[in-house]
């Protein structure tokens, strides 16, 4: 027991170790960007807001920076501690804030859009500055010891990661800029509009990255076959493609709830919804790249992703408009998917993706036909048909989870009845 609780003590001073010196190189990198800020608020501003004057929000929102990374990395300490439920409350607890200041702001201030800006940033550094002092610990003056070693390490393996997220920030408003550019303000909504119908699976995608990020690590620590990890990705790729041919069934009850206006979604957001799909997908599959550390290859992976996506939208988004842009991001995110995995699977043992691939080929296809096809009773036949091809790849992991299921219940019946 003693052993047990020294073990614990040592693994929580190593990890506020790592959290301290972690929080160095950002907030060394804060200053200038800060700095650049302030100095060109008049710019920012006019970047941001299409006017110069607001320069107070651009202040406002660079001084927010140094609390999201302490949001950002007290969080991830949370969340590698495997408390969900406190992750989960300090989140709903930062974007409650938001609301709380967003409204108390509109019945003070005039309803315009700076008012909501300056509330959403405001309502973000109270709910960051409850996170902080509810967390002081960390930071206590005998938690910092500077290891040098260490930040070398984490420089070394953090550089390739800040190029690879410049590129796949560039690889997620591309369609915007292409939509903006090649055509008109409608088209633009009627994406945005998609969008928020595909974020239902982008939920899914957020909470699965929040669980499997840790317990991917925990597992591999334990030195856990490589078939718990293939167990894991079946289930979600069976999870998550069951999800969206339910969308694609319910399409018609979620615009008429939408609107009538956005009529034309309906054929967008199939393949906005390759965006949350693919990204779950790629959680399950890169851990070749995240075990042995070589975040470099992220850069190849998004460099091979906006290549994709930049020949996509020039090509489409002028014949299509937003159609031509969902296009070209679903079809941006499964190349992003697939050069993840490959190049996760040369240089891990891994496991067999032949069905994710199979799975990814049908609801594509399936996604072309609700955008191109007939707007009638096919559409919903072919989801049918679809849905029942998936669940025979996968009836063999059924059948197993139908059979556990049922021995459970046996053993509860039999414990509930006191037969031994």
């Amino acid at each position: 027991m003693t052993k047990r609780l020294h073990e614990s003590f040592t693994n929580t001073r190593t990890i506020k170790k790592l959290l301290v010196n972690a929080l160095l190189v950002p907030m060394l990198m804060t200053i200038p960007l800060i700095s650049l800020m302030c100095y060109f608020a008049d710019n920012v501003s006019y970047w941001l807001f299409a006017d110069s004057k607001y320069i107070g929000a651009v202040y406002l929102l660079a001084v927010s920076t140094i609390f999201l990374i302490f949001e950002r990395f007290i969080l991830l300490f949370i969340r590698m501690e495997n408390k969900a439920l406190s992750f989960s409350l300090y989140n709903i607890l930062i974007k409650f804030m938001i609301l709380v200041v967003t409204i108390v702001f509109l019945l003070i201030f005039k309803p315009v859009f700076i008012t909501v800006v300056y509330s959403t940033i405001l309502g973000q550094m109270i709910g960051d500055l409850i996170l902080l002092l509810t967390h002081l610990r960390l930071f206590k003056k005998q938690a910092f010891v500077l290891d040098r070693g260490l930040v070398k390490r984490l420089a070394r393996f953090g550089l390739p990661v800040v190029v690879a997220t410049f590129i796949y920030s560039l690889f997620v408003v591309i369609d915007k800029v292409f939509l903006r550019y090649y055509a008109d303000f409608t088209q633009l909504g009627l994406y945005t509009a998609a969008f928020k119908i595909a974020s239902a699976l982008l939920i899914l995608q957020i909470s699965f990255s929040n669980f499997w990020v840790p317990t991917a690590y925990e597992w591999y620590q334990k030195k856990k076959p490589v078939r718990y990890y293939e167990l894991v990705s079946h289930i979600m790729m069976l999870l998550i493609s069951i999800l969206f041919i339910f969308l694609l069934l319910a399409k018609g009850l979620i615009i008429y709830i939408l609107s009538p206006e956005y009529e034309e979604a309906k054929y967008i957001f199939p393949f906005l919804c390759f965006y949350p799909l693919m990204m779950t997908m790629s959680e399950t599959t890169n851990l070749g790249i995240v075990f042995l550390r070589k975040s470099y290859l992220n850069i190849i992976v998004s460099c091979f992703a906006l290549l994709v996506s930049l020949i996509l939208n020039f090509w489409l988004v002028p014949l299509y408009g937003s159609i031509g842009a969902a296009i070209a991001t679903g079809t941006a995110y499964i190349a992003f998917f697939i050069a993840r995995t490959v190049i996760s699977m040369r240089i891990w043992e891994g496991f067999s993706v032949r069905k994710h691939m199979l799975v990814t080929v049908i609801l594509y296809v399936l996604a072309l036909y609700n955008t191109f096809g007939p707007d009638n009773g096919f559409q919903y036949a072919a989801a049918l048909i679809a849905l029942a091809a998936i669940l025979g790849l996968y009836h063999k992991l059924l059948l197993e989870a139908w059979q556990r299921i049922n021995v459970q219940s046996l053993k509860k019946a039999i414990t509930n009845k006191g037969i031994k």
